[in-house]
């Protein structure tokens, strides 16, 4: 089948290109993952997506990328071809309304950038409603943290708005959710608790399971170390994973396509963190390294309303995904060694040696990753 996939980058192209059995039509749409990209015109973009659709009888519509599934979603929706809701995804990327949804949802509240800090309870944490890479997120002690996150993202925050606002105005009923285009941050409860995602597909209304993996921190830090995969968790646990995605994925009204869900691991049980509403492509790496599975075929497979080829198989292989991470505000030539980090095969680094990067959350800036896998 012909399947158009939306704001592709280097990574997808390569990993789409290799499946076999689907043509694939990538519309370029020039915007950072990791920076805001204030100038991208989305409705002019959404043209020449329909125009490529109607030129090419395009199938099915994917993306691997925030902003990126709720555009497919749009478009497939416009052209009556399989995959999720705009609606459903819509919930799935707002994290305020995705909220909402939740069967048993962490305490949040939306805090509006043009008003006040209003009373909180600490610790909490402090997000954006849609942002990824916990971009603009800060886990508060007091209201001086508070109200340094919220100069930080009266600051950040527009550059952003800018590409998603008329997005959500194109996908949703704006009365039905009246927040949607609203500069404003989220307050939750502070959860402490070992995270894992929960990669899957729902067709058809049957929710199936993927892959289950880790996200393991720096010791004595919330900072994200590496992920690994297959989890570690036990099977109980695992069966209380599935079920809580299960439940999850219903409330939200998702079908006909991948999703990725965060989950923490509590004393009091499992709470959500996120659902992301697309796959977590960026483990295709380590999916193949321990599960010997192309998750790229799988996405297309199930955007065309299939079953997916091939699916993962645990044989005892352990995949490790590993950060590579600075805190400073420089040149990423300044920062990482780039000559030294070619003779590292496993390596992959995601800024220019010319980049300027500086952190806008507790959590850093990534500067690359290393992928390696073994028998523990």
């Amino acid at each position: 089948m012909d399947i158009l996939v939306i704001c592709p980058d280097s990574y997808d192209r390569w990993a789409f290109e290799r499946v076999a059995g689907h043509r694939y039509h990538f519309v370029d749409a020039g915007i950072s993952h990791w920076e805001a990209s204030p100038d991208f015109d989305l409705l002019a973009y959404l043209e020449r997506c329909r125009e490529v659709m109607r030129a090419e009888h395009i199938d099915a519509v994917v993306s691997t990328h925030d902003l990126g599934d709720l555009i497919a979603a749009v478009l497939a929706k416009e052209a009556g071809l399989p995959g999720p809701s705009p609606e459903a995804v819509f919930l799935c990327l707002h994290k305020f309304y995705g909220r909402r949804a939740d069967v048993d949802p962490v305490r949040c509240e939306a805090v509006r950038l043009d008003e006040a800090l209003p009373a909180l309870t600490y610790p909490a944490y402090m997000k954006a409603p849609w942002l990824k890479l916990g971009l603009l997120g800060f886990k508060l002690e007091s209201d001086d943290e508070a109200r340094a996150a919220m100069e930080l993202a009266r600051r950040e925050l527009p550059a952003w708005t800018r590409q998603y606002y008329p997005l959500f105005a194109a996908a949703v009923d704006l009365a039905k959710y009246p927040l949607a285009t609203t500069d404003m941050m989220l307050v939750e409860e502070f959860v402490e608790g070992r995270q894992v995602t929960v990669e899957g597909w729902s067709l058809n209304g049957q929710v199936q399971i993927w892959a289950m993996t880790d996200t393991n921190t720096f010791p004595g830090s919330r900072v994200i170390d590496n992920f690994s995969t297959p989890s570690r968790v036990d099977a109980q646990t695992a069966s209380m994973l599935t079920a809580k995605t299960v439940e999850t994925i219903r409330a939200f009204g998702f079908d006909g396509g991948f999703f990725n869900i965060e989950l923490w691991l509590t004393d009091d049980g499992v709470r959500l963190t996120e659902v992301n509403g697309r796959s977590a492509a960026c483990f295709g790496g380590i999916y193949e390294l321990a599960l010997g599975a192309d998750i790229f075929a799988a996405v297309a497979d199930v955007a065309c309303g299939l079953a997916p080829r091939a699916v993962p198989r645990t044989g005892g292989r352990v995949a490790g995904q590993f950060n590579v991470i600075t805190f400073e505000d420089d040149l990423a030539g300044n920062l990482l060694d780039y000559e030294a980090a070619k003779l590292v095969p496993e390596f992959s680094a995601f800024r220019r040696a010319d980049e300027r990067v500086r952190p806008v959350s507790e959590f850093g800036v990534v500067l690359g990753q290393i992928e390696m896998a073994g028998d523990s």
